[in-house]
């Protein structure tokens, strides 16, 4: 049948991926599992890539890097498989164009100082990142298939691990708003603002929609 690719990243990512791979037998072509530690073996075809969490680091770069690659090697007749779980945002991170960690960092931070709620947040995350929002689906060329476990009230998938899968309704001009609203513009890198206006000036592409 399809040649599965497999994308197993989060606090859970080692189990979901293991068993999931005794399900699919041996229609997994590769896979990576990107999470802390590796409490268990992996079969042959999925490759551990340790990453770093609660805050990204170069490790969480270098991992959505990978995953990014997995989703590019995804013709139209194979499936990605993403398993998802907590902790997914930060050990996948990959900034957008040329931005740096401290640059979304900065901007988060600025954003949780002026009092901004989870959707604020997630807002600005997905369009300062190459990964989040739906981006990792978009880069595959193959339907995507995702199965997350949820550490988010109320379960929006959009919310899991900053929805890389998931079709991102919000715009740059949105995440303009919310940096106007909090009153924020002061404490962002200039790199992240020239980033959003960009975006909001059309010269960037708006991250995918449904």
């Amino acid at each position: 049948g399809k040649a599965l690719r497999v994308i197993a990243v989060g606090k859970a990512a080692p189990f979901m991926a293991a068993t999931f791979a005794m399900i699919a037998d041996c229609r997994i072509r590769d896979g990576i599992v990107i999470g802390t530690h590796l409490p268990i073996a992996l079969p042959g075809a999925l490759e551990w890539i340790p990453s770093s969490h609660p805050l990204p680091d170069e490790r969480s770069v270098a991992a959505g890097r990978r995953a990014l690659e997995v989703a590019r090697r995804t013709d139209p007749g194979d499936t990605l498989v993403v398993l998802l779980s907590g902790g997914a945002s930060a050990l996948m991170a990959v900034p957008a164009g040329e931005l740096t960690l401290e640059d979304k960092r900065t901007a988060v931070n600025a954003l949780l100082k002026g009092g901004a709620d989870i959707t604020a947040l997630n807002t600005i995350r997905k369009h300062l990142s190459a990964v989040k929002g739906g981006r990792l689906a978009a880069a595959a060329s193959g339907p995507t298939v995702c199965l997350a476990i949820s550490d988010v009230v109320g379960d929006d998938v959009s919310v899991i691990g900053s929805g890389p899968t998931v079709p991102d309704p919000s715009t740059y001009r949105d995440a303009w708003n919310y940096i106007d609203r909090f009153g924020v513009e002061s404490l962002l890198t200039k790199a992240a603002k020239d980033y959003l206006r960009a975006g909001l000036e059309g010269k960037i592409e708006e991250t995918p929609k449904a």
